[in-house]
């Protein structure tokens, strides 16, 4: 039987509740000051270990993660460490690298791909949840960088019994990257990995991502449309309402589409600037279609 987290830890907790909010204001300013509290490190593995309170423990460990990011330190491997403790599922590990990796871009430390040479995608380790966490982060990290070809290579080196155990996750980014060269078996592959996944939203963000990157694929403003239809996305997601303004822009659609870009811009949080600049660009284009097109 496990001790119990240490008192501050376990007032952290309480505040964060069952269900915390991840990355919202709250749910920061409680994480951010539980890090210096004493014995924090084997409080937090206590807690990830009980069921109760795992989904609060991530957020304090996430935290954890993006103050070494702050520092300028390598960190995937600590996200690794804290996502084995927890013992994460895949649903869990795409949650939390995507979200630290695309916080450590907006901090100038993306996530690094380890060694030079090394490919995520071949090793298994004796772990599976730290090196399935190496691997999302890995591709998580390439595709924020738009890097399509560096994940199709790292895809084919790996040995086909690699690939048969691939979480679906994994699968999604790889099909991310064929989608993104333009490639039609990326359809099938996205067609693959929403019936593995089901309306998982990291899963749906990333085949979004690579339909949205793409040029030229069979009905690919339609493709988008319906995707972005899914019930894993919320109705003002912001990135969902880009996605659908590319597509309708696409479609000649252009009332529609300016709705969709401005309904995303009044959805955006106050500190994305890269993608604010963006939406503006978006706007740009849709505006330039004729009117005589809008529908």
């Amino acid at each position: 039987m496990t001790a119990p987290p240490s008192t501050a830890l376990a007032r952290g907790l309480a505040l964060l509740g069952p269900s915390p909010v991840p990355g919202s204001a709250a749910t920061r300013l409680v994480t951010r000051g539980l890090l210096d509290a004493p014995g924090i490190d084997s409080a937090l593995a206590t807690a990830l270990c009980r069921e109760a309170l795992r989904p609060a423990a991530l957020e304090v460990a996430r935290a954890m993660v993006e103050k070494t990011i702050d520092q300028g330190e390598p960190w995937t491997h600590a996200a690794a460490f804290w996502l084995s403790r927890a013992r994460a599922d895949w649903q869990t590990s795409a949650r939390v690298c995507s979200n630290l990796a695309w916080y450590a871009r907006t901090r100038n430390n993306s996530a690094d791909s380890g060694p030079s040479g090394t490919n995520r995608l071949r090793t298994q380790g004796t772990d599976p949840v730290y090196a399935q966490a190496l691997r999302h982060l890995q591709l998580v990290g390439l595709r924020f960088d738009f890097r399509c070809r560096a994940i199709t290579d790292l895809a084919d080196d790996a040995p086909a019994g690699q690939r048969s155990r691939w979480d679906p996750y994994t699968r999604a980014l790889h099909a991310f990257a064929l989608l993104g060269q333009s490639g039609p078996e990326g359809l099938t592959a996205m067609r693959d990995c929403l019936e593995e996944a089901g309306d998982n939203p990291q899963v749906v963000h990333a085949l979004l991502h690579g339909l949205w990157l793409g040029d030229g694929l069979p009905d690919q403003a339609e493709e988008i449309l319906r995707l972005a239809a899914s019930p894993a996305l919320a109705g003002d997601d912001p990135v969902r309402l880009f996605r659908s303004a590319t597509a309708l822009r696409m479609l000649g659609r252009r009332d529609q589409a300016l709705a969709a870009i401005d309904a995303a811009m009044e959805h955006l949080g106050p500190n994305a600037p890269g993608f604010h600049a963006d939406l503006v660009r978006e706007r740009s284009l849709i505006t330039l279609l004729p009117r005589t097109l809008q529908s």
